[in-house]
């Protein structure tokens, strides 16, 4: 049987883990001499304060030895194993899985970049377990999944560019931001990495920005077929939010909110769309 691994930047609720029988391995985020497990040492709702409170933090991807940890038991049992993980781009994760795997000295564990993080991330774990549940092998759902991929995207809108140029996963583009400081942006997630899609003036014009591009991609691809929200501390905003791109779209949308190790670089107050499109 395969068993399926993620990390918890896929931001998957214990409830749904514990439902699709997803093991999930934590990164970490360290505040001052402390190394906190996300979601396990530190929740959200916690880590967003100590945004707030102006703590210094910094994240780092789990150790060989934390994949180790996860997949021996499984593989104990005679079990295979997907692990899919958080962008390569914007975390070493994939590096220590397949450290892991060397050491363990095996060739029933597929490891798989998806290329993007959060609920995206969530979407892919959603559909590795339906491809299992339908009969595919590892090989055959690494190639699903590499079609999925063009029907996954997110855009979003950080409200203080300033915590993700502290936090080094826009380097690319530090000369753009910081001379526009007192811009809004909107990003987006292409070839794993955190890319500019428009630059507005006021947070208004580039939520509304956001939600052009969103039905422009919609257009182009073939239609809708799920869409959530994601917000962090601005919970009102974000429910209006919520209720606006469910009227506009007609479907059932849900609220989420990013875990410490991705909120440490947008900041406590964000919105963003991620969504699945019928075509690619």
């Amino acid at each position: 049987m395969i068993k399926v691994v993620t990390d918890s930047t896929a931001d998957i609720s214990t409830e749904e883990a514990r439902g699709l029988d997803v093991t999930v391995v934590p990164l970490y985020v360290r505040i001052g001499e402390r190394f906190l497990r996300d979601g396990i040492d530190i929740s959200k709702e916690e880590f967003y304060q100590k945004l707030e409170e102006g703590a210094l933090c910094t994240t780092s991807q789990p150790s060989p030895d934390d994949f180790i940890a996860a997949y021996k038991p499984i593989l104990d049992k005679g079990d295979e194993i997907i692990s899919i993980h958080i962008s390569e781009q914007l975390s070493g994760t994939i590096n220590s899985a397949n450290l892991a795997k060397e050491e363990l000295r095996t060739d029933r564990v597929t490891i798989i970049d998806s290329k993007v993080v959060t609920i995206p991330l969530l979407y892919k774990v959603r559909k590795v377990c339906e491809l299992i549940k339908d009969g595919f092998d590892r090989e055959k759902i690494k190639e699903e999944l590499e079609e999925f991929h063009k029907r996954v995207n997110g855009y979003f809108v950080p409200m203080d560019i300033n915590y993700l140029i502290r936090g080094g996963r826009i380097g690319h583009l530090q000369s753009i931001v910081t001379t526009l400081l007192k811009l809004q942006f909107i990003l987006y997630l292409k070839d794993g990495r955190i890319e500019l899609l428009k630059i507005a003036r006021t947070k208004s014009s580039a939520v509304k920005g956001m939600v052009e591009v969103f039905k422009d991609t919609i257009r182009k691809k073939g239609g809708l077929e799920q869409v959530d929200i994601i917000c962090g501390t601005n919970k009102e905003e974000g429910e209006e939010f919520r209720q606006m791109i469910e009227k506009e779209t007609g479907l059932s949308v849900r609220k989420y909110s990013i875990g410490p190790v991705l909120s440490n670089h947008m900041g406590p107050r964000y919105l963003g769309i991620p969504f699945i499109t019928k075509g690619g």
